[in-house]
């Protein structure tokens, strides 16, 4: 007979997981199969299903319950005897290899199990001694096998019921300090919004179109009522996107989800191995991490496969942060695209390549040349509006007389003339592509809400000419037709001579040669102020 040594114990709990969070996947995992198994009996309806999470920091404990199918007396000690030998189909569930149930031993003293099936007037229950089991895997000299371990750490009980409930319960008690985050209730909230199969947010204004899609196509959404200390979580997509203001804690909205696309992807015979939806914005920086469900995601039962991260460290964008332009969910619907044992990605079979194929199709070629181009529709307008301003700027300090002398003002004619061939190359370039992006109905809304956020006057650049110059040999060919006094700053100071009034300009310059452009202005025009005073 085979000798299964007890560290394969450990494997199953402490080490299985980098994130003490994922406990509550996997017995919220446990809890839809649960419910899932109680739909279909016709035992529940499935407006009243509901998976209930209280969190009580101040007594280090944990509960998570359900209102699902239970487990029957019959069947209740070999199942939590039982390690991976789940009695679920993979097809099916979303919890299939019996190991799940197992993960709280990592993170508290005991853990407890309680369960009751229909028509039973008894409830089961089953407690791990999780603190006796972590110090016998601690330590070296015991060299118990797995079974007996488990028959060690073990005990079972059966207490009187109501007859017709069902459901079932798990609680950690007296949670490990090194587990502190899995009380922190925000923190917790915020986890399971992400990774849990529950509805999106009433304030997501795509929920229903992505609803739709998946209905027209035959797919369903997995939906379950989650609660946490009485209040149901949702999905957080927000239509709007923020960026945060300096290190205040606060952020401001820059942009926000027009659309959303659609997308299916298909193994070689064309059966549907995912689906996915992304939204449609200005594409202009990557996400600011504020922005909670930024990137793309994996889901499998609607539960999150892995984090914002797996589709970066599976290689799946050709720069890091390709996926940060982006908010969306990829729904895997094959059977065959199995979760692995830490949920992290997929088994790697043939219909994961082929999956990869199709998706690295999207991400690592169109994507990738979406939000470059976005940014080149960006540059293009920003350099017409750059022109526009400097145009307005200088045709202000000709008309009011505040250029230093003849070679600021030419300098200044000479840098207008640079903008504005920017500009015109800038403008050729938007109408050459106008008609490519308008013929692509993603890039044709980026394009649009772009030239909203940097409009163009349009005279300046479509005309050609600035009011003052306009030509790069001559700068006064083309005189302003604004009557002015004075020509330069200092031919202002009257009560000055023409030897003070050139020391003054050489101050001037000095100032605008040393401070920023900004500040140069502001200290001159309060020396100027000062002088005619």
């Amino acid at each position: 007979m085979a000798y299964i040594g007890k560290n394969i114990i450990e494997n199953l709990t402490t080490a299985m997981y980098n994130n003490s969070r994922i406990v509550y996947r996997e017995y919220i995992q446990n809890s839809a199969d649960g419910i899932d198994k109680a739909v279909s009996a016709g035992i529940l309806q499935p407006k009243d299903a509901s998976i209930y999470i209280k969190i009580e920091p101040q007594v280090r404990k944990i509960t998570i319950e359900d209102n699902g199918y239970g487990i029957p007396k019959a069947d209740f000690k070999k199942i939590m005897e039982s390690i991976a030998d789940s009695q679920k189909s993979v097809d099916n569930n979303k919890g299939f290899r019996g190991i799940g149930r197992l993960g709280g031993i990592s993170v508290c003293d005991e853990l407890r199990f309680t369960t009751s099936a229909k028509g039973e007037n008894v409830e089961s229950v089953c407690v791990w001694n999780a603190k006796l089991i972590k110090e016998i895997l601690a330590d070296h000299d015991n060299k118990i096998d797995a079974a007996s371990l488990v028959d060690k750490s073990t005990s079972y009980k059966e207490n009187a019921c109501e007859k017709e409930g069902h459901y079932f319960k798990v609680e950690l008690i007296k949670v490990s300090k090194n587990a502190e985050d899995l009380l922190n209730v925000e923190a917790i909230s915020d986890y399971i919004s992400a990774i849990a199969p529950v509805p999106y947010s009433s304030s997501f204004c795509y929920k229903d179109p992505i609803r739709k899609y998946a209905a027209d196509n035959g797919f369903n959404i997995d939906e379950y009522c989650v609660l946490i200390n009485q209040e149901q979580i949702f999905k957080p997509y927000v239509t709007d996107l923020y960026t945060p203001i300096g290190n205040s804690g606060k952020k401001e909205k820059y942009d926000s989800i027009y659309d959303v696309k659609f997308e299916m992807f298909v193994d070689d015979n064309d059966k549907p191995l995912a689906w996915m939806w992304y939204g449609i914005s200005r594409f202009e920086k990557k996400i600011p991490a504020i922005n909670q469900m930024r990137g793309l995601r994996l889901r499998k039962g609607n539960i999150q496969i892995g984090d914002e991260n797996t589709l970066i460290t599976q290689k799946f964008f050709k720069e890091e942060r390709g996926n940060f332009y982006f908010v969306g969910e990829i729904f895997a619907v094959s059977p065959l695209l199995i979760p692995n044992a830490r949920r992290d990605y997929f088994n790697f079979n043939n219909e994961c390549r082929f999956f990869e194929k199709a998706l690295r199709n999207l991400t690592y070629d169109t994507f990738y040349s979406m939000y470059h181009k976005a940014n080149d529709i960006k540059k293009d307008l920003q350099r017409i509006q750059e022109y526009e301003k400097a145009y307005r700027e200088f045709n202000a300090n000709l008309a009011e007389g505040k250029f230093i002398d003849e070679a600021s003002k030419n300098k200044a004619a000479s840098e207008l003339n640079t903008k504005k061939d920017k500009a015109e190359k800038a403008k050729a370039t938007l109408e050459r592509q106008k008609e490519k992006y308008n013929a692509d109905d993603v890039l044709s809304k980026v394009f649009d809400k772009l030239s909203k956020k940097y409009p163009s006057q349009g005279s300046e650049v479509a005309e050609g000419s600035p009011k003052y110059g306009g030509s790069k040999a001559n700068p006064d060919e083309g005189a302003t037709t604004v009557k002015k006094k004075n020509s330069y700053r200092t031919q202002g100071l009257t009560k000055y001579g023409k030897k003070e009034q050139k020391l003054v300009s050489r101050i001037y310059k000095t100032i605008q040669a040393v401070l920023p452009p900004d500040q140069a202005t502001c200290l001159i025009d309060k020396i100027q102020e000062d002088l005619m005073k």
